[in-house]
């Protein structure tokens, strides 16, 4: 029993993390970095991609907000039912495909809304884009990372200017 429950706990941790690298599919950072005057710069964006991505934004974080919790309370229910004596497989596994669907449904929001900014930028835009972020990545201790971001949750703008 206790093999099964540590076991268990390795592949939902694994899980969560796989997630967050599926977070980013196409490499564009999760912060509102067309705000950052040194990418609109870079990028050349326009006032009226500025307003388009800041109103993609606005309509995609209400229902981020729902899908991440409900994310959160899937993985809540999972321990709780992986804790539970007598274990019940069967309800472990039911409630694990709940995990996974509500996963699956954050993730596909997640891509809209990339797919949504990609509309909005051209090509050589995109492309641009995608360069800064792997240029802060790099810039970064240790190279890696998901996301442009530094302590407290807020991204540098000495990182944005390179």
């Amino acid at each position: 029993m206790r093999r099964q429950l540590v076991g268990f706990a390795a592949v939902l941790g694994l899980l969560l993390v796989a997630g967050a690298a599926f977070a980013q599919p196409l490499g564009v950072p999760a912060d509102r970095w067309w705000e950052r005057p040194a990418v609109v710069q870079q990028l050349g964006l326009s006032p009226d991609q500025t307003k388009k991505l800041e109103d993609i934004y606005l309509m995609q974080a209400r229902a981020m907000v729902d899908l991440k919790a409900t994310v959160e309370k899937a993985g809540l229910d999972l321990r709780a039912v992986a804790d539970v004596e007598p274990f019940d497989a069967v309800k472990v596994r039911a409630s694990f495909t709940a995990f996974q669907q509500a996963r699956v449904k954050l993730d596909a929001q997640r891509f809209e809304t990339l797919l949504k900014v990609r509309e909005v930028l051209s090509l050589d835009q995109w492309h641009k884009l995608r360069d800064i972020l792997r240029n802060v990545r790099a810039a970064r201790p240790g190279g890696r990372g998901a996301s442009p971001q530094g302590q407290g949750g807020q991204a540098g703008p000495r990182r944005w200017q390179q």
